[in-house]
C-alpha cells in the first residue's frame, strides 16, 4: 500500500496547469464558470482546500486539460482524497503523481541523464519532440514552474555528452535547448554540469536516475524506464546512489568549464544548416 499523501501534489499540479495557460484566466473567471467563489479556486490552487474528484474533473474542463495530462490530474485527485483505495504500485500514469510528491518534499534533487536533457530542464519544443504527448509536455513544463519558482529546492543535473550531440527535433530546437541550459547558470539554486565520456567505468553508465534528499535525512531514488519508473527507498540503496552522485561530481567538468563547453556547442549548432 502506498503511503498516505496530503493535497499538496494535487495543488501543485493544478497550479502548474493554470500557470501554463496563455492567456491565463483569473480565479474569478474560473470560479464563475464552475459556480464557486474565486476564493475557493484560489484555495484549490494553493493547497489549503482539497477539491473533490468531481470538482477536479470540472476544473480540468475549465482549464482545458485533456488527454494524458487530464488522466494524471484525476489520478492524483483520487490518490489524495479521503477514503481512496490504491491498488498496487505506480506505472506510467502514476509517474507524474509520484514525481510531484517527491519534488514537493525534497530539499535537493540530483539527476544523472547521460543521453538526453532531463524533463525538468527541457524547453517546450524539445519536450514535444521527445514525448509526442501534449499532456505530458504540459505536465513537464508545469513541474518546472512549480519547482523553480519557489527557489527553495536545490536542483543539480549531470549531463552526458550524447544529451548535447543527439539533436532532438533538429538544429533549431537544439539551439533553443542549449540556450536554456546556459541561461540556468544565472539562476540559483540550479546547476548543470557536463560529464565527459571516459574509458573508465563508473556505475552511472548503467543508466539515468534521480536522487531526492529531504530535510530529515531520508531519501529516494527514481530509476527511469520507457513509460515507467522504479522507486527505491531502501536506506542502503539510496546511500549507494549518494556515493554515485559524489563520483559524478568528481568526474564532471566545473560549472565554468561546463558553461564554456555549452557555449561552444551552441556556436556549432548555430553554424549548422537546418
Amino acid at each position: 500500500m502506498a503511503k498516505q499523501l496530503d493535497n499538496r501534489p494535487l495543488a501543485r499540479l493544478l497550479r502548474s496547469h493554470w500557470l501554463a495557460l496563455a492567456p491565463r484566466p483569473t480565479t474569478r473567471m474560473v470560479g464563475d464558470q464552475l459556480g464557486v467563489s474565486h476564493t475557493t479556486v484560489s484555495r484549490w490552487l494553493d493547497g489549503t482546500l482539497l477539491p473533490t474528484v468531481d470538482q477536479t474533473k470540472a476544473l480540468a474542463d475549465a482549464l482545458g486539460i485533456t488527454g494524458r495530462a487530464r488522466a494524471d490530474l484525476l489520478h492524483v485527485a483520487e490518490w489524495v482524497n479521503p477514503h481512496r483505495v490504491t491498488h498496487g504500485f505506480f506505472g506510467i500514469s502514476n509517474q507524474t503523481a509520484r514525481a510531484l510528491e517527491l519534488e514537493e518534499q525534497a530539499t535537493s534533487i540530483s539527476e544523472w541523464s547521460p543521453l538526453r536533457v532531463p524533463d525538468l530542464l527541457q524547453v517546450d519544443d524539445y519536450a514535444r519532440r521527445s514525448t509526442g504527448d501534449v499532456g505530458e509536455v504540459t505536465s513537464r513544463i508545469g513541474r518546472q514552474n512549480a519547482l523553480f519558482q519557489d527557489g527553495q529546492t536545490r536542483y543539480e543535473a549531470f549531463l552526458g555528452v550524447p544529451a548535447l550531440t543527439w539533436r532532438v527535433g533538429g538544429v533549431n530546437v537544439m539551439a533553443k535547448q542549449v540556450e536554456r541550459l546556459i541561461d540556468l547558470f544565472d539562476h540559483q539554486p540550479t546547476s548543470v554540469r557536463l560529464v565527459i565520456e571516459s574509458p573508465d567505468w563508473h556505475d552511472g553508465q548503467l543508466g539515468p536516475f534521480t536522487l531526492y534528499d529531504g530535510e530529515d535525512g531520508q531519501g529516494a531514488v527514481v530509476i527511469h524506464h520507457v513509460g515507467a519508473v522504479t522507486l527505491l527507498t531502501d536506506h542502503d540503496l539510496v546511500e549507494r546512489y549518494r556515493q554515485l552522485r559524489t563520483e559524478l561530481e568528481q568526474l564532471a567538468l566545473t560549472p565554468t568549464n561546463t558553461r564554456r563547453h555549452l557555449e561552444d556547442v551552441l556556436q556549432e549548432v548555430r553554424n549548422t544548416s537546418p
